[in-house]
Formats: C-alpha cells, structure tokens, sequence
C-alpha cells in the first residue's frame, strides 16, 4: 500500500511572500507579519517556515530583491565617494609624473654642470672591495693504480 502523496509546503499567500521579500532579518519579519496579520492563526513554527522558504519566493520573484537593495541612499553615497576618490587619484598620479620628470631634468641638468665645471666626465663608480681575480682550483693528480697483468691463454 503506498502512502498518499501529502502536501509539503503550506499555501503562502501573495502578501506574505512580499512581507518577507521586504523584511531583512527573521525578527523583523514576525514582528511585521503579526501586524499586517493580526488575526492570523498560524503559529510562530507556520510564521518561521514561511521564512525559511525566503530564498525559494527571491527565485520566484528575482526583480523584487534587486531593486530594493540597489536603489538605496546608501549605494549611491558609495558611488559617488568612489567617483571623486578616483577623481583624486588621477590628479595625484599625474601630478607625480610630472614631478618625477622635473626631478629627472633637473638631474640631468646638474650632470651637465658638473661636467662643464670639472672639465672631465665622471666614471662610473668602482665598488668598494675590488673583486679578487678568481683563481682556478688547484686540481691534484691522482696516482695511477697499477692493475695486475693477467695472463691467460
């Protein structure tokens, strides 16, 4: 004999679906939800059920979630403080290649001075410990052994 196929889910209704998809946290759902349903007679393991099902009604209903979500004060603040930081950064990059080319000119600059007023270029820096001219190893000979003579016919 096989069992009745029983029903899994209870029916939600279409209000209590767009009461969880507004609510963000389980507390604040049950507090809305005796509000908005105060004769209801479902009890808080019904109440907690239908919040648990929340991911299974965002599928079902996909641009509901989203949009409130995006369409926060708060996103646009960020967007906008990301705008001018990014606004600050190009002017401080560039303000920096400028400076590193100035400083570059200048360098060059007091090459070119340095060189007129000494009357000769200057060579390249030697390195403090001159480096000691490698020495091949000393390779030792290896007495030959002498291997017996074997006589055979």
């Amino acid at each position: 004999m096989q069992k009745p196929q029983g029903r899994k889910y209870q029916v939600v209704e279409e209000a209590e679906i767009d009461l969880v998809l507004k609510c963000r946290d389980s507390h604040e759902f049950y507090e809305q939800y005796l509000k908005v349903f105060p004769d209801t007679k479902k009890g808080l393991d019904s109440i907690s059920k239908i919040w648990k099902r929340r991911s299974e009604f965002a599928k079902k209903r996909p641009q509901t979630l989203p949009q409130a979500e995006t369409g926060t004060a708060a996103s646009r603040e960020i967007q906008a403080l990301i705008t001018e930081q990014t606004k600050i950064m190009s002017e401080m990059a560039a303000l920096t290649k400028e400076n590193l080319e100035v400083s570059r000119q200048i360098l060059a600059a007091l090459a070119h001075q340095n060189h007129i007023l000494t009357g000769h270029e200057e060579k390249p820096k030697e390195p403090a410990h001159p480096a000691q001219p490698q020495k091949p190893p000393v390779q030792k000979k290896a007495p030959e052994k002498q291997t017996p003579i074997m006589v055979g016919s």
